[in-house]
């Protein structure tokens, strides 16, 4: 496996390993494929694969008696539409190699989130407040990234430290404005530098990330059981 997929596919599911403690649930890791077991944090999924030979039997029962869950196949390689299940969107991961000795002040406009009151209103622009709680802020291997713009957030992302890459996550810009995903790799690196970034991306923020330094280094889908069975 490339190196650059099986560093974003691990720092992927250490996310979820961070935001699962956070919101007090359980998980676990065995024979490649990592679930909750209880229902995770909103926009999350239930269960992850970590290698590319899980399957989709190994899936279906450790789903067994969930109505309503998610699995993100890191890889690509399940077909779950026959399982009860819909595809809820296709992504691409993505790598950008670390530009070592390049420290740097972070870009004009751009801040990390330190209050309570700050994340409020970054995630009420990102419809993240139930999932990105205030304890995040005492946690020293994230930042909550926000760009302010005549006194107001107009961008944000999440930057995490793992084990030797930092995992971008949750870009977004309000309408009117767009994250120059360039810019964003230098503020990520403000805070960590020396590591390579990695992180997944479909649609117009994809073609931004590739256009700031990002190259595509695999694919992921993910499925979703929205009814009852």
């Amino acid at each position: 496996m490339d190196s650059r997929l099986r560093s974003a596919v691990d720092a992927s599911v250490s996310w979820y390993e961070d935001l699962c403690a956070l919101h007090g649930v359980g998980s676990v890791l065995t024979d490649g494929l990592w679930s909750a077991l209880e229902p995770p944090p909103p926009l999350h999924s239930d269960a992850v694969a970590v290698e590319p030979e899980v399957t989709t039997g190994q899936v279906l029962a450790r789903l067994d008696g969930r109505e309503r869950c998610g699995v993100k196949d890191s890889f690509a390689t399940m077909d779950l539409g026959g399982e009860g299940m819909e595809l809820l969107f296709s992504a691409t991961w993505l790598h950008r190699d670390a530009e070592p000795g390049r420290r740097r002040a972070l870009p004009a406009g751009w801040v990390a989130v330190s209050s309570p009151q700050e994340l409020s209103e970054w995630t009420a622009l990102h419809d993240t407040r139930d999932v990105l709680l205030p304890a995040l802020l005492r946690r020293a291997h994230f930042r909550i990234l926000a760009r302010y713009a005549e006194g107001r957030i107009v961008a944000g992302a999440v930057v995490r430290l793992g084990s030797g890459a930092v995992d971008v996550s949750n870009v977004y810009a309000v309408p009117g404005h767009r994250v120059d995903w360039g810019e964003l790799a230098a503020v990520a690196g403000a805070f960590f530098p020396d590591r390579p970034l990695v992180g997944y991306e479909r649609g117009d923020a994809l073609a931004a990330a590739l256009d700031g330094g990002f190259v595509p280094v695999g694919e992921l889908r993910v499925w979703v059981r929205q009814r009852p069975r």
